[in-house]
């Protein structure tokens, strides 16, 4: 081989290790900056949850200040102290916020049935005419009470037909989101149904001052949305006991059982921006009717991420 085809050669290898040596530097560079935001967004998501559990101590002592300034008594709404927002507070490398909603305003899909997986009336009836209110087929009520109903035997061979078959769930909802897997729920009746219900644990009745108005359809002698936008009051009604609607509804405290003015249940929500990442916490907040004015707090469950 002459000179000038060594020389060739040597160039071609020459090229090949810088090729080589590019091809690893940059995989080194690459793999340092994954390692580098793994580690980044490790430290954010730890001082998130840190602030989020801040946030949380804060609602539960709102609601306590609001349950002794009213020495255990009164109601709840909108305009009661724990409804007024936290509006964005500047903390190290971000800002967050918070809110909190009552959820006994919502229609808790746990009423639904008994212990026994028995259809626990009247709720029953009264999700028949929620669905009715929000133009949704009312026979969904008995497909999802037949999804809580416990009893062996009793099998929908629907759900065992889908192109991933499961079974029904046999117990109370967790979540609301599991409405997705009923027969009959598609994700239009999901998204209409889901703002005006929620999974608590059974026993709940509906605040009349923070329910919507498809909800406050569910009430005796409500046969009309007119009748329930009166009572909802624009999102602003503030009736110091259920009596107090007995001018637009006669005979209302009948349905004493079932409905209130007075609140267990709230959902905080927490909004944290750090460094420019957001992140979303949800705690759901029991506030127990004690004695004496004395009222116990717990969280009962907490969610991260998107909307609930």
């Amino acid at each position: 081989m002459n000179r000038s085809g060594q020389r060739g050669i040597a160039l071609l290898v020459a090229l090949l290790v810088v090729a080589l040596a590019t091809v690893l530097i940059a995989s080194l560079i690459d793999r340092g900056e994954l390692g580098f935001a793994r580690a980044r967004n490790q430290l954010l998501a730890a001082q998130a949850q840190a602030y989020a559990g801040g946030l949380e101590t804060y609602a539960a002592r709102v609601l306590q200040q609001d349950w002794a300034a009213n020495n255990g008594s009164g109601s709840d709404s909108n305009a009661s102290v724990w409804a007024v927002p936290l509006p964005p507070t500047p903390v190290a490398n971000g800002l967050i916020s918070a809110t909190m909603r009552d959820r006994n305003g919502c229609f808790n899909l746990n009423n639904l049935v008994d212990a026994d997986g028995v259809a626990n009336a009247p709720w029953p009836d009264k999700f028949r005419r929620l669905l009715g209110a929000l133009r949704l087929d009312p026979n969904i009520a008995d497909a999802v009470i037949a999804w809580m109903n416990p009893q062996p035997g009793v099998e929908d061979p629907y759900y065992l037909a889908q192109p991933v078959p499961y079974r029904e769930a046999k117990r109370g909802f967790v979540h609301v989101s599991e409405l997705r897997l009923v027969k009959g729920v598609s994700g239009d009746v999901y998204a209409a149904l889901a703002p005006h219900v929620c999974a608590l644990p059974p026993g709940t009745r509906i605040n009349v001052n923070t329910a919507t108005p498809p909800v406050l359809m569910t009430l005796d002698g409500v046969s009309t949305l007119e009748i329930a936008q009166r009572i909802w009051q624009e999102g602003h009604a503030n009736y110091a006991s259920l009596g107090d609607l007995a001018a637009i509804l006669p005979g209302v405290q009948s349905e004493s059982r079932y409905y209130g003015v007075r609140s267990t249940y709230f959902q905080a929500r927490g909004d944290i921006t750090l460094d420019g990442l957001p992140f979303t916490f949800y705690s759901l907040i029991e506030r127990r009717f004690g004695v004496g004015g004395d009222g116990g707090i717990r969280v009962i469950a907490r969610s991260r991420g998107g909307e609930e």
